[in-house]
């Protein structure tokens, strides 16, 4: 029996949808949340798979890519980000093994390898964020852009072979993850040694130089004082 009065059939909004777009706008919150905001590469990033070196902007989910110490390992799955203004860095041609120069975000997650990582931390590959680089090997910051970042996601956390000879983390950083990730005071230590390594080599290029120049006795032989005028009028033509 209908109501009667003039609110009968006034609209009303149902309590289930409400309920629906509230849950909705959960689901929206927890994947921004979820959204990787750091590390990855750019889509131009050459990483090494079973057919050679791809763009990464070409990887799909079930590619074989070329990990540190577990070979090929089949990509779960590609996420990208939205493209932001992003703080970049620049590496010269060999700097961490990339073949030629490039630029990679700053908050990038590298490998160090080899005896450096063995001296200084006594492990045999450690992670870095790029940033804490800048001042190694001629890395330097370089001029912020709007990039989009593609992270690849492995089965587990894996070091990827990009750019010639570059390990970087292409997936998203963890705090706890397999590989030791360097704070920013351990890896100014890399720097520093760097800049150690570089200051003694000019100590002794000096010296074999100095040295050189005694044996030849170019020291006691004072350059000709003469005056450009002179040059000019050939008074100096053999």
């Amino acid at each position: 029996m209908l109501l009667d009065h003039t609110t009968a059939f006034t609209d009303y909004q149902p309590v289930d949808l409400l309920l629906n777009l509230c849950g909705q706008d959960e689901v929206v919150k927890d994947s921004a949340r979820l959204r990787p905001q750091q590390g990855g590469v750019l889509p131009g990033t050459l990483i090494e798979t079973a057919e050679g070196f791809t763009q990464a902007r070409a990887l799909r989910p079930g590619d074989m890519v070329q990990s540190f110490d577990g070979g090929l390992r089949e990509v779960v799955a590609i996420r990208q980000s939205v493209p932001r203004l992003t703080a970049m860095v620049h590496i010269p041609a060999g700097a961490l093994g990339n073949d030629a120069p490039l630029e990679l975000p700053s908050d990038a997650v590298v490998a160090l390898d080899g005896d450096l990582a063995l001296d200084l931390f006594d492990l045999h590959v450690v992670t870095v964020k790029l940033v804490a680089l800048i001042g190694y090997k001629g890395i330097r910051t370089a001029l912020p852009q709007r990039l989009p970042r593609v992270h690849i996601d492995c089965g587990e956390e894996e070091l990827l072979w990009a750019e010639g000879g570059l390990l970087i983390n292409a997936g998203s950083p963890e705090e706890d993850g397999f590989y030791s990730l360097l704070s920013l005071s351990e890896s100014r230590v890399i720097v520093a040694a760097d800049r150690a390594d570089l200051d003694a080599e000019t100590a002794t290029e000096t010296e074999e130089a100095e040295a050189d120049e005694d044996f030849f006795g170019l020291n006691a032989m004072p350059a000709p004082a003469f005056d450009p005028i002179d040059l000019l009028f050939g008074r100096y033509a053999a």
